[in-house]
């Protein structure tokens, strides 16, 4: 069936030129044969050109013969054998030193004349290689023509009586005399014969221009009749192809009819795209919509990519492309690799306005019989496909954000969940103040940011002892925002807006909280009614959350936690305590407590020991205690992070004393962690710290060993 349909294919192309195609091989054909017939004519006529040349050049040289002949025979006579008389009779014999030097060299240059007319003679007659005048070698064939070769032989068999003769005389130059009746026969043959050998030559010359003559003549008849007959080929050819162009265009016309209503009907847009990225001129109607540009038939694909896509993913793309046209690379396999699935672009909507969209492009390729000519790319438009997933997404996000919060919420304390949320409310409307709060100044800025890093990071804080992973992962990102501001020196008050929107995210997920602790305690809690609270509920409060960071941090650690739960604290002194607890316990196990490993090579348990202590104190004073058995501040890495920040010199931290390295450990942004995660590496723990406890009056001691223990003792009045 297949060689069926190539079969009636090709019948159909040759029905169609076949016309076309016989007077084209017509052509060519007579092209080759009018090629070679003036190549044989034209070497014919060139060959037969040389030999009358040739013959002309004998004429010539009988002519100079005679000349030289004729003046020897008078200066013979006249001269040298009058003076070579004995008993008044001529001397026959001459000595050849008798004769000048001018006689001598004409006799030899009439040998080589009669030499050349010799040579000359002999190729005309055999053919052969032989030197032109001018001293270039040619090739000749001999004489053919019957006429031509029979005067040829006529003055062939008179040379070969008269070339002897001058030849005779160089085998008597080498006696050393001349024989005055030998000289005196060469001149009278000479005399004799020279016009009989010029008028020869004459008639061969003739014979041969005359057939140089009608080679001519034949060849521009050739030439003539294949002109005539080319320029009818080439005019039947002529109106075959404007036949078949006229057709060609009257179907043409119709496909491109049917393309562009093609074209113009589809939603998606289609356009080709050659080896040298440029677009193709055909592109469907709709194409021109999606990506918010227009005429882009001709452009280079990334000169319209560079007004939707960054330079790094159009340069993707290119490569991308390349790869398209590769024969072995599998275009299945590569597919992942486009670079614009989805992309998230700004459309220009020919009013003025940009409007964001989602795009999908699609590449694959187009073959010309085997090999691959074009890559046709498909843009489809997803927005509304897009929008609706990420509906899905946030509504599956929240509903499981939702169950998440409700197992913990579940799991909770529900004083301490209370507390969370009325906390979390206070420091939520506390940033929004800061944030609304016009600052002027870099200080008054930076100051600002510090102020709201703090808040976020004690929020992060309690709802990370609480397993709100949800609420964490938020704080986090808000921290982050914050980092990148208090990095920029010229921080300005629109630089804050950004938080705004965050910051609604997290009041949005604080009010999911408060809605779901509500529903669960009917309102008896955060809503203003009242719980009962556990006699332990800060014990166990801090320690899961002890046990949480442990379990993060790759560490273990046993807290004693006493004096949390005696009641002596209350309102906003207890929630203060409680955020400078939870900051302290995080540095002691973070910072503080060793891996187990480490404690075991140093003989220490594999369980570090943190000791978190309220006790009352005289003078209704209070205090708070929290000690580590871990390896104690290290001073070293606070020295590298005050040089590394760029606070003092490598001389200057190296001068300092323990003391001052301490007051250090307060710096906003300095933290000794290598690496930032959820419990370390913001740098504010202890920043907030410090604030918390001048807020209560409060006055803070440390202590520390290396190796062996931290302890920070913080004494505060119960009356503020």
């Amino acid at each position: 069936m297949a060689d069926k349909n190539k079969y009636t294919s090709e019948e159909s192309l040759f029905s169609k030129y076949g016309m076309l195609i016989l007077s084209i091989a017509g052509f060519l054909l007579l092209i080759v044969i009018l090629s070679l017939a003036t190549y044989y004519y034209t070497n014919k006529i060139t060959q037969e050109t040389q030999k009358v040349a040739l013959v002309g050049e004998q004429g010539e040289i009988t002519q100079e013969i005679a000349r030289i002949a004729f003046s020897q025979e008078s200066y013979l006579t006249n001269e040298v054998f009058r003076r070579y008389q004995k008993d008044g009779k001529l001397v026959n014999r001459i000595p050849l030193e008798e004769f000048p030097q001018n006689t001598l060299f004409r006799r030899t240059e009439m040998k080589r004349l009669a030499d050349r007319y010799n040579e000359i003679l002999l190729r005309l007659e055999h053919g052969g290689e032989i030197a032109d005048r001018h001293g270039n070698i040619i090739t000749i064939s001999p004489v053919q023509l019957a006429t031509t070769r029979a005067n040829l032989e006529a003055t062939k068999q008179m040379w070969d009586y008269y070339y002897p003769l001058m030849t005779e005389f160089e085998l008597e130059a080498e006696t050393g005399y001349l024989t005055r009746d030998y000289a005196t026969y060469v001149m009278e043959y000479t005399r004799q014969y020279n016009r009989t050998l010029q008028r020869d030559t004459s008639r061969v010359s003739s014979l041969i221009q005359a057939y140089v003559d009608r080679l001519q003549k034949e060849l521009f008849w050739i030439q003539t009749a294949g002109v005539v007959l080319a320029l009818a080929l080439f005019f039947l050819m002529i109106f075959g192809t404007i036949r078949r162009l006229i057709e060609g265009d009257r179907r043409l016309g119709i496909a491109r009819r049917e393309t562009e209503e093609i074209l113009e009907t589809i939603n998606e847009g289609l356009f080709l795209v050659d080896r040298d990225l440029n677009i193709g001129h055909q592109y469907s109607a709709h194409l021109e919509n999606i990506i918010g540009q227009k005429e882009i038939g001709g452009k280079k694909l990334n000169e319209v990519l560079s007004k939707l896509v960054d330079k790094e993913t159009m340069e993707v793309t290119e490569t991308f492309i390349e790869q398209l046209y590769s024969d072995w690379v599998v275009e299945d396999l590569i597919d992942d690799l486009n670079p614009l699935h989805r992309i998230r672009v700004e459309v220009d909507d020919f009013s003025g306005y940009y409007e964001t969209r989602y795009l999908d492009f699609n590449f694959s390729r187009v073959y010309e019989g085997e090999a691959i000519d074009k890559v046709l790319c498909s843009v489809s438009d997803i927005t509304n496909a897009v929008v609706l997933e990420e509906k899905l997404a946030a509504e599956r996000e929240q509903n499981d954000r939702q169950i998440e919060m409700l197992g913990t919420i579940l799991a909770a304390e529900p004083t301490m969940l209370d507390n969370f949320i009325k906390t979390t409310k206070r420091r939520i409307n506390d940033i929004n103040s800061a944030l609304r709060r016009p600052e002027r100044g870099q200080a008054a800025l930076q100051e600002k940011a510090k102020l709201i890093f703090r808040e976020a990071h004690s929020m992060k804080g309690e709802a990370s002892a609480l397993k709100l992973a949800s609420f964490v992962s938020q704080c986090e990102s808000f921290e982050n925002k914050i980092k990148e501001l208090q990095s920029n020196p010229r921080l300005t008050g629109n630089d804050f807006l950004g938080l705004t929107v965050m910051l609604d995210e997290i009041m949005s997920l604080s009010d999911v909280v408060a809605n779901l602790n509500d529903r669960i305690t009917g309102g008896r809690t955060s809503s203003g009614g009242t719980v009962a609270a556990p006699s332990n509920v800060m014990k166990k409060y801090f320690n899961s959350f002890a046990a949480d960071i442990a379990e993060r941090n790759g560490k273990k650690v046993a807290l004693d936690c006493q004096g949390m739960d005696d009641g002596m604290l209350s309102g906003s002194l207890q929630d203060t305590i409680k955020d400078i607890a939870v900051q302290m316990l995080r540095n002691a196990i973070v910072h503080g407590i060793e891996d187990p490993l480490d404690r075991k090579r140093d003989g220490k348990p594999e369980a570090g020991n943190v000791q978190l202590l309220l006790t009352r104190r005289p003078g209704n004073m209070a205090e708070l205690l929290v000690e580590d058995d871990g390896s104690g501040i290290h001073f070293d890495k606070i020295r590298q992070r005050l040089v590394e920040k760029g606070t003092c010199t490598e001389d200057e931290a190296r001068e300092m004393q323990k003391r001052e390295l301490i007051m250090h450990l307060f710096d906003s942004g300095l933290s000794t962690a290598e690496e930032g995660n959820q419990d370390a590496g913001r740098g504010v723990g202890m920043d907030i710290v410090r604030e918390r406890i001048a807020e209560i009056k409060g006055k803070l001691k440390i202590a520390s060993e290396e190796g062996q223990y931290t302890r920070f003792t913080v004494t505060f009045p119960l009356g503020v």
